[in-house]
């Protein structure tokens, strides 16, 4: 099987820029698009997720989410959200939506979560589940909140990304900046959990925690993963950031150890060694790794009709080299790389509509532009 991915790096790309967004035009190798602006006004539009009516839901890191419209015209803010602790790279995280949501209307989001302490927050990643009833969110419920013991002062590596399918969430926590604890799997920080739809634990998950119940990780060894997305075939693919080098691609399984911080391909941001080795028995080796870093973050596998030469691509972000890539996976091995659209601006997520046009969430000012087909 041959699984394609879009990355933001210039291999033979060619980019014609109209200073009218709606005449902007890329050509790439296999296809070519329009681009338009479709929202704007964010502080940074951290995550994004269609509604069965067309509408996107985007969480902006400020701690406020939105409704955008189908064209883009209308934006609404969204009431009742958690607290949310703003600081560093933490805030309103990732956004997703029940596969039954016409139903129930239930969405997922993960955000920072707050202790208040005298003189200072501390802080951790959450998961809550609520309904979306009209512009607000009622019966939020927590359903994965750590022991207060974990919670922390650190600004850095909450993760945090959502996958779903038909059983359970996915969802991804950065180690905090405390490398080692990402391979200690009785501490929360540095893996990929997994939960019930409900919020309970599966039975059948690998770990126990220290009172030697069912643990909600489900792999280990994960520095600070960004990136979750399921291809057809049902694999589960995760982005993470490496250090100075290093970031990662990788086809997540349970019980897996991904090894951080023991091998690693980079170093530290003072040019350090971490670790002398890059591969342990015992220890995954990534798909792919970006050396010097790329600093990837959301990612999703290309599956409509506007483009169908990219289908079974995974769109991957960069935030430091602001780009979106496309890159070809065949036998677990990267065969082929293309950047396929350059903004200018650190891009920080994609998302797909059910048409197959291509959203991708831009910094520096907070927007979302709209790929589509050219005709």
């Amino acid at each position: 099987m041959i699984i394609q991915i879009i990355f933001t790096i210039v291999l033979g790309t060619q980019f014609v820029i109209a200073e009218d967004w709606d005449s902007d035009v890329v050509n790439t190798d296999l296809e070519a698009y329009n681009v338009k602006l479709f929202s704007e006004g964010y502080t940074i539009p951290w995550g994004m997720a269609f509604l069965p009516d067309g509408s996107l839901l985007v969480n902006d890191i400020s701690g406020k989410m939105y409704k955008v419209s189908e064209n883009g015209e209308r934006k609404i803010e969204i009431k009742g959200l958690p607290d949310v602790y703003y600081r560093g790279q933490g805030g309103l995280l990732d956004v997703e939506t029940h596969r039954n949501f016409q139903k129930n209307n239930v969405v997922y989001i993960s955000y920072s979560d707050v202790i208040d302490k005298p003189f200072k927050n501390i802080s951790f990643t959450a998961v809550a589940k609520a309904e979306l009833i009209k512009d607000e969110l009622k019966n939020l419920r927590v359903i994965y909140r750590t022991n207060d013991t974990h919670y922390s002062s650190s600004p850095y590596h909450f993760g945090s990304r959502i996958a779903i399918d038909e059983k359970y969430i996915y969802f991804s926590i950065g180690d905090r900046g405390k490398q080692n604890d990402a391979q200690d799997t009785f501490l929360p920080s540095g893996k990929i959990h997994r939960i019930n739809l409900d919020g309970s634990i599966p039975i059948d998950n690998p770990f126990l925690d220290r009172n030697g119940n069912t643990s909600s990780i489900f792999c280990y060894g994960n520095r600070n993963p960004q990136g979750l997305a399921f291809d057809s075939s049902g694999r589960l693919w995760e982005l993470e950031h490496g250090p100075k080098g290093g970031d990662e691609l990788n086809i997540i399984e349970k019980g897996k150890n991904y090894g951080w911080p023991v091998i690693t391909y980079g170093v530290n941001y003072n040019g350090t060694k971490i670790t002398d080795i890059t591969h342990k028995e015992g220890m995954e080796q990534p798909i792919w790794h970006w050396t010097p870093s790329i600093a990837v973050c959301g990612m999703k596998i290309y599956e409509g009709e506007e483009f169908p030469s990219w289908n079974e691509n995974i769109l991957v972000t960069s935030l430091k080299f602001e780009y979106l890539e496309r890159v070809v996976v065949k036998d677990r091995k990267m065969v082929e790389r293309e950047i396929i659209y350059e903004p200018g601006s650190r891009v920080r997520d994609v998302e797909i509509d059910t048409f197959g046009n291509i959203y991708v969430a831009l910094e520096n000012p907070g927007r979302i532009v709209k790929l589509s087909k050219l005709r």
